[in-house]
């Protein structure tokens, strides 16, 4: 089957004035001018794969009614967390390359990175239970190991771009995830091409 605009895929579930949706638009535009790849011939975390999870976090955020500095923290952690990947297998590792670059990107920017952002990409590629026993060892609080379950759930949800059985939904960490994918789980498949 082929597979849909994203555009007007995206404007089933966010209409053009939703707020959301413009900072969604915000986000975006700043992954397509800003942000480079390391692994530009990867065919499964593509720019298309974050611009999904840059929404999804923020509609996962959204419904978790997190602070709007939390919602950017999220779509900072979005657009920066497959930067840099080596290839499409595992590739742990990649967080931390990807952490380092993003603080690099706001450093010489004069920007201060936000620790939060650096620690939740760089442990997103490890198994939750390493990566939160990490958080906790470091006095993480309750909002930063939330929004680290959010982008997780996020960028999980997007492996329907596999196909309608890609992901255990069992495993999804949060309840908005849970409450979402009836609708993000037919928008991924219907954007792939795997559901008309």
């Amino acid at each position: 089957m082929a597979s849909i605009d994203f555009d007007r895929a995206l404007s089933t579930i966010l209409s053009e004035d939703d707020p959301l949706r413009v900072r969604f638009e915000r986000w975006r535009r700043f992954l397509l001018r800003e942000v480079t790849f390391s692994h530009s011939e990867s065919v499964c975390h593509t720019t298309e794969h974050v611009e999904r999870v840059l929404l999804f976090a923020l509609l996962l955020g959204r419904e978790l009614e997190v602070p709007s500095e939390d919602l950017d923290a999220l779509a900072l952690c979005a657009v920066f967390h497959d930067t840099r990947r080596h290839d499409d297998d595992l590739d742990v590792g990649h967080g931390d390359r990807a952490a380092a670059y993003y603080r690099e990107y706001e450093t010489e920017r004069g920007r201060t990175p936000d620790d939060r952002v650096a620690r939740i990409i760089a442990r997103h590629d490890r198994r939750d239970e390493v990566s939160e026993e990490k958080f906790r060892e470091e006095g993480a609080d309750d909002e930063t190991l939330l929004l680290y379950r959010i982008f997780k759930d996020a960028d999980a949800i997007d492996r329907y771009r596999f196909g309608p059985k890609a992901l255990n939904e069992r495993y999804l960490r949060t309840s908005a995830a849970r409450s979402l994918l009836p609708v993000l789980r037919p928008f991924v498949l219907r954007l792939t091409g795997y559901e008309a």
